[in-house]
């Protein structure tokens, strides 16, 4: 039913992490037997040329993934009559402690829920309380209930708590979420556990727990991260799009089912530190009304975020060509962030030193950069790992280093090389621009 379920996201970080590959994946729906296209399977497998694509077969037909553009944000969505949330009915929330979840809580006792079962692993954060007791203000009953939201025992009590008393359940929103990076590399199973375990089984648990209950709505929160990729994020993603593809499956069964990709909210949930970065974030306001507009839209699955892609793929060209991305790229210039001053001032320098001093220079400014804009002492000397630089740091360097300088630096140099001297050594031998040995030597004296 859900074999390889959350696979999608895993290839769709690789694509980002692995430029030198050429990431893609082929699906084999079970009416479509191997053999009966064996050939175009083969020529998949073996065009070189293909760009980075999700392909696959179902009914005897080939289908290739695209994100598709829908409307603007500010675009009102076709709206189903009544309203989705039904006085006095009792409705779930996970996540519900922090992040977005509370503010769902929120609007559905905004909307005139007569009860709310909130469920989280820890206690609530002062500004999740906050929006829990504006729930109670509307008239809402807001009910806890802590525990592991996978464990079949907590998804029975949210259900007994909702409809103790005689309540109907009506509806669920399946907010929790365990967001934490790493490269594809550096992933182990202790950390998939952690975020496979509330987003993905807790996905499932819920939807056997509510088997049965006529609800309205059965909404999962996902996220961009499983639709676009986010290089660092290969266990979200993943866990992202389990939940995905258990929406896509029960819209098939005929149940309700609405997934919703959510891009980097402000001021709550773990996004918040992209507008560092200089992406545009939901606000909180602003996210509640599209939950609003998506509910009374009917929509199955559906993003919504403010992102602008080529901003997002700035730094992984290759993905330019990428057949998911083709239809939301189309028509847009693509954002050329490689400094090419900085190639030139190195290609044009006349001696070593100041060759060697410009390109040390160049990838300080660049770490300085990734870390957020750190005013910390950096020299050319100075520990990349004893700075902060993580996996996904490194990553984006790389990818950085590689647009600057046209050349590719081998995987793992910069963990084996963790300073900008020591990088700048290797690029510089790589480009065919390394001083004479003794020249090298001499430069190391002086410093």
């Amino acid at each position: 039913m859900l074999t390889g379920a959350g696979l999608h996201g895993l290839f769709r970080v690789a694509a980002y992490e692995y430029p030198q590959l050429t990431v893609g994946s082929i699906e084999l729906a079970p009416d479509t037997p191997p053999e009966a296209v064996l050939e175009q399977l083969l020529d998949d497998l073996t065009d070189r040329s293909l760009p980075v694509t999700e392909i696959a077969w179902r009914h005897g037909c080939r289908h290739i993934a695209r994100v598709q553009p829908g409307a603007d944000t500010t675009t009102p969505l076709p709206a189903t009559p009544g309203n989705p949330v039904r006085p006095r009915a009792a409705y779930l929330v996970t996540g519900g402690l922090g992040g977005l979840g509370p503010l769902a809580a929120a609007w559905l006792a905004a909307q005139g829920a007569g009860r709310i079962v909130v469920n989280g692993r820890t206690a609530p954060s002062a500004q999740a309380q906050a929006a829990l007791e504006q729930a109670r203000a509307h008239g809402a009953e807001v009910i806890v209930v802590r525990g592991d939201l996978a464990d079949p025992t907590t998804t029975s009590q949210l259900v007994d708590a909702a409809t103790d008393g005689g309540r109907d359940l009506r509806g669920v929103v399946h907010a929790a979420a365990v967001v934490e990076d790493a490269t594809i590399g550096n992933l182990d199973s202790t950390l998939l556990e952690r975020v496979w375990r509330g987003k993905a089984e807790g996905a499932w648990a819920l939807h056997q727990a509510t088997h049965g209950h006529d609800l309205d709505f059965f909404v999962c929160y996902s996220s961009v991260a499983a639709l676009l990729g986010s290089p660092g994020q290969a266990a979200y993603a993943a866990a992202n799009a389990f939940v995905d593809d258990l929406i896509a499956w029960r819209a098939s069964q005929g149940l309700p089912a609405t997934g919703i990709w959510w891009g980097p909210w402000s001021e709550v949930g773990r996004g918040q530190h992209m507008a560092q970065r200089g992406f545009a974030t939901i606000t909180p306001a602003d996210g509640t009304d599209a939950l609003h507009r998506i509910l009374h839209s009917g929509l199955g699955q559906v993003a919504y975020s403010p992102i602008a892609l080529q901003q997002w793929i700035a730094d992984y060209p290759h993905l330019q060509d990428a057949t998911l991305l083709s239809a939301l790229l189309s028509g847009q210039p693509a954002e050329d962030n490689a400094d090419e001053t900085a190639r030139q001032e190195v290609l044009t320098a006349t001696d070593d030193l100041t060759r060697r001093q410009r390109v040390e220079a160049f990838l300080i400014e660049q770490v300085r950069d990734l870390l957020g804009g750190t005013t910390r002492h950096i020299g050319p000397h100075t520990s990349l790992v004893t700075l902060g630089l993580d996996s996904l740091g490194a990553l984006r360097l790389q990818q950085r280093i590689a647009r600057t300088f046209k050349t590719d630096l081998k995987p793992g140099v910069i963990w084996t090389k963790p300073t900008s001297a020591s990088v700048a050594e290797v690029l510089l031998e790589q480009m065919g621009l390394a001083p004479a040995t003794d020249t090298l030597q001499q430069q190391k004296a002086d410093r």
